[in-house]
């Protein structure tokens, strides 16, 4: 062997020249099945970023936006009737600041870009547990909506 190199014909060319990579698309394919599924390859391997999301994810992200919207929805349904008021300080300054869109605006930022980050660690047990919390903590606050809906109607929605 000399100082060069390893003299020729030690190492044959297995490749074939034909480049199998693929190029990316627009808008990016977050659900392709050509793109890593796994956590890793160990048992113990946990949490890591998995660039693959699937139906229940988005259907867990998708729901918590829609009661996201259906609560700003009744509250300013209510607010307008006069018979209550929004109890969240920054939300009650956006509707005397702004009006109802600014209102609508910073309700979809504030649970947008929680619930994204949430989504993003979705291979964490806490991040998983915080989706589900959040699509409960709205699923109440929707009950609480149709009790007030409800009793300011004069009807009763509901009979106890």
């Amino acid at each position: 062997m000399s100082a060069s190199g390893p003299p020729s014909g030690i190492f044959v060319e297995r490749r074939s020249g034909i480049d199998r990579r693929q190029p990316s698309t627009f808008p990016p394919r977050f659900s392709s099945h050509r793109r890593r599924h796994n956590k890793g390859r160990r048992k113990t391997d946990g949490g890591a970023y998995v660039d693959i999301y699937d139906r229940k994810n988005w259907g867990i992200a998708i729901a918590v936006m829609g009661l996201s919207f259906l609560d700003a929805v009744l509250t300013i349904y209510q607010i307008e009737r006069g018979h209550v008021r929004e109890a969240n300080p920054i939300m009650n300054m956006a509707i005397a600041w702004g009006g109802v869109y600014a209102f609508f605006s910073l309700k979809a930022v504030m649970t947008a870009f929680p619930l994204a980050i949430i989504i993003l660690h979705k291979e964490w047990p806490l991040a998983r547990y915080m989706a589900r919390l959040c699509l409960w903590f709205y699923i109440a606050i929707l009950i609480y909506h149709m009790f007030l809906v409800g009793d300011l109607a004069g009807t009763k929605l509901f009979t106890i």
